[in-house]
């Protein structure tokens, strides 16, 4: 941090205010079903099915150039044959989610717009990386890694887009010229949300996974496809991000050479992710 950054009292938060967000509970249904190794389509199907909304989301969505399907989707059981189940659960729980996100004053729409690219993109970028049975699901994990900015907006809402809005300057040194914790406030919600302890892990300590001496797998992935999403140019302020520390790299087995490919990797799939998180909004 600058020593000229002078570090501010943390920001008040009313936890027990009706204004701080709550999560969708199909989204939750959802994500509880990402855990699961086997998932029954009719259940499935069952469930999205309880939101018009939704399923009208999800089939638009697989008609779509994104897929380039060649007969119609016209039922969310026929989007599970063609897509996957894990493909149709991961953008119903993305467009439940967007909502979240994106309900906020008009003023704040363009922030919050590029707070969800984020989020999307760490997701889409850290579900491609392997994982066994045993981890948490990569991508709700990284869907939700940035939450306590929700926090912020709900509480703090212009303080929130004057941090969108910095530029030059790292996210310690925003934080504590602001007075703003997202990864505490983070962690907090989704305790509250009463979501899994991976959730709470990764949003408190995604920015610093070696707080601790043995951190866990999933930890690292998301954190390093946090940085690539804003190494791309998809991160929420205009920030340079800090490169992937080397013990973070050689638990995962890489080096600076296979950082920079995997850069230039999500770079040239920038156009296509956009794509993607337009669609679901």
């Amino acid at each position: 941090m600058d020593a000229q950054t002078k570090k501010q009292p943390l920001l008040p938060i009313d936890w027990n205010s009706p204004d701080l967000p709550t999560m969708p509970s199909i989204a939750e249904r959802l994500i509880s079903l990402m855990c699961q190794e086997d998932v029954e389509t009719k259940e499935l199907c069952e469930l999205i099915a309880q939101d018009p909304a939704l399923t009208a989301k999800l089939l638009q969505i697989s008609n779509s150039a994104l897929y380039s399907l060649s007969a119609e989707v016209t039922s969310i059981r026929q989007a599970v044959v063609l897509l996957g189940q894990q493909e149709v659960i991961e953008l119903a729980i993305s467009s439940l989610l967007a909502k979240r996100f994106l309900t906020v004053p008009s003023g704040l729409k363009a922030e919050a717009e590029r707070l969800w690219k984020h989020l999307m993109t760490t997701a889409i970028l850290a579900k491609d990386f392997e994982s066994d049975l045993e981890e948490p699901d990569l991508y709700t994990l990284s869907m939700l890694h940035d939450v306590g900015w929700l926090v912020l907006i709900a509480q703090g809402p212009t303080v929130f887009q004057t941090i969108a809005r910095e530029k030059g300057k790292t996210m310690e040194e925003i934080q504590a010229s602001w007075g703003v914790d997202h990864e505490l406030w983070g962690a907090k919600l989704l305790e509250r949300w009463g979501l899994p302890e991976p959730f709470q892990v990764t949003a408190f300590r995604h920015h610093h996974p070696f707080t601790d001496a043995a951190p866990p797998r999933y930890l690292l992935i998301v954190s390093l496809a946090n940085y690539l999403s804003i190494a791309m140019g998809n991160g929420l302020m205009e920030t340079s991000a800090n490169e992937p520390s080397d013990p973070l790299l050689e638990h995962l087995g890489l080096d600076r050479d296979a950082l920079s490919e995997m850069v230039e990797w999500a770079v040239s799939e920038k156009g296509k992710i956009d794509l993607k998180c337009h669609l679901v909004i």
